[in-house]
């Protein structure tokens, strides 16, 4: 008699994932919720970057989801002189509001059975070091898309191979010749120190893309961290100081940069323009479409001209408003800076800051939290215990900027314009 063996392939029922879960925390103590917890926020916090600088708020329980930050105005001189024996009327401060409301964010992942069967206590420390990266990347994205809306901006201007110098005036004049030089830092000090920008413990801080302090940690006058002298604290991501600005690094700074205009070419050929129409070179249809609400560098031939697509077909776009240029002979993705077609152009956003120049919600307050639920826990959502689920939640979180005089973006081009890509 031959004996008949049946084989279960467990992947299959590893890989069913479902995305909601039922409460409970069988086979997890409170004490190792805990650990979990502190750990993802010991993890995370060194990596949020941008938001070390901002003025924290507590999210208070039971409080709402909106945050208030308090901004008092000043007093105005007092020129007129006293009388003798006469008390002048006093004045008044006024207090205004500014108020955020705030975001929840989280993110999880499902761990099967047949992973569970190894060590279970490693694959959620493994879990939580990824969910930690995750969380920090996310909440100091969320910081830094605030700060790049600030108002005031600087370009570095163009230096020439001749040495000259040519001042821009938009993003779409930044090349990689555009850099952020001593020069640059120097200018964007002193437009902080006229808008009255308090130091933050004695210096302003700028935060700048890796490829940004390529430029910078070679010059002469740059003063390395290593450098320091008795320093008192060191920032998170702090890599030297020029001309009392302290900088700090991140992979996170911002780069402005436009992808491709279609799945073919990165530019595009124009044949013809008539008020708002551009007759184009013939892109798919997919491509079209992806065209609708692009930035766009439109060039004639010798002078570019930015505009915005506000509609598309496989043959023509159209413009949001008429251009001022008479004729169109190519259209560059828009939103970096000057592109030609044997190049592209990055363009990095460099925060300076001022103190309290923006608000954050304190994560302790937010409540950044590691959520595992054990095995087993799922109730008949889990009917035959197949899942656990690891991941982060931060309950309420938000960034705004409060004294928009505090806060200069210096817009520049680097060595590594031509190959770095939006973030």
């Amino acid at each position: 008699m031959t004996e008949k063996i049946l084989t279960l392939d467990l992947q299959l029922f590893a890989d069913f994932d479902m995305n909601t879960q039922t409460t409970g925390t069988a086979g997890l103590s409170a004490e190792m919720k805990e650990f979990y917890s502190k750990d993802l926020i010991e993890l995370a916090s060194p990596n949020l970057i941008h938001a070390q600088f901002g003025a924290k708020k507590p999210l208070p329980k039971n409080g709402g989801k909106r945050v208030e930050w308090r901004r008092w105005s000043s007093f105005k001189k007092a020129l007129k002189p006293l009388e003798e024996g006469v008390t002048p009327n006093g004045s008044k401060i006024d207090v205004g509001t500014i108020t955020k409301e705030v975001q929840q964010y989280g993110d999880y992942s499902t761990v099967s059975d047949v992973l569970d069967l190894t060590a279970i206590d490693n694959v959620i420390v493994e879990h939580t070091a990824k969910h930690a990266d995750n969380a920090s990347l996310t909440l100091d994205t969320v910081v830094r898309n605030e700060l790049v809306t600030g108002t005031q901006v600087l370009y570095a201007p163009v230096i020439n191979a001749d040495g000259s110098v040519t001042e821009v005036f938009s993003r779409a004049g930044i090349t990689e010749n555009a850099k952020l030089t001593p020069e640059v830092v120097a200018r964007a000090a002193t437009i902080l120190k006229k808008n009255n920008a308090p130091k933050i413990d004695g210096d302003y801080v700028a935060i700048v893309h890796p490829s940004v302090y390529f430029d910078l940690m070679t010059h002469e006058k740059w003063i390395d961290i290593s450098k320091y002298k008795n320093p008192e604290k060191i920032y998170n991501g702090e890599v030297g100081k020029l001309y009392n600005v302290r900088f700090v690094e991140s992979t996170e700074a911002v780069v402005f940069w436009g992808a491709d205009l279609s799945s073919t070419s990165r530019s595009l050929t124009a044949t013809k323009l008539e008020g708002t129409t551009v007759t184009i070179s013939a892109v798919s249809a997919e491509d079209a479409e992806a065209l609708i609400g692009r930035e766009i560098l439109l060039y004639s031939g010798s002078a570019y001209e930015k505009a915005v697509i506000e509609d598309a077909t496989t043959t023509t776009i159209t413009l949001s408003e008429t251009p001022s240029i008479s004729a169109v002979t190519k259209i560059y993705p828009g939103e970096g800076g000057k592109e030609t077609d044997d190049s592209q152009c990055a363009v990095y956003g460099c925060i300076f800051l001022g103190k309290d120049a923006y608000g954050v919600v304190d994560l302790e307050g937010g409540g950044l939290e590691t959520i595992v639920k054990a095995k087993g826990s799922g109730g008949t959502a889990d009917p035959l215990e197949q899942r656990a689920t690891i991941g982060w939640k931060c309950t309420g979180y938000g960034a705004k900027i409060l004294i928009p005089e505090y806060i200069l973006r210096v817009e520049c081009g680097s060595s590594f314009s031509g190959i770095d890509e939006a973030n």
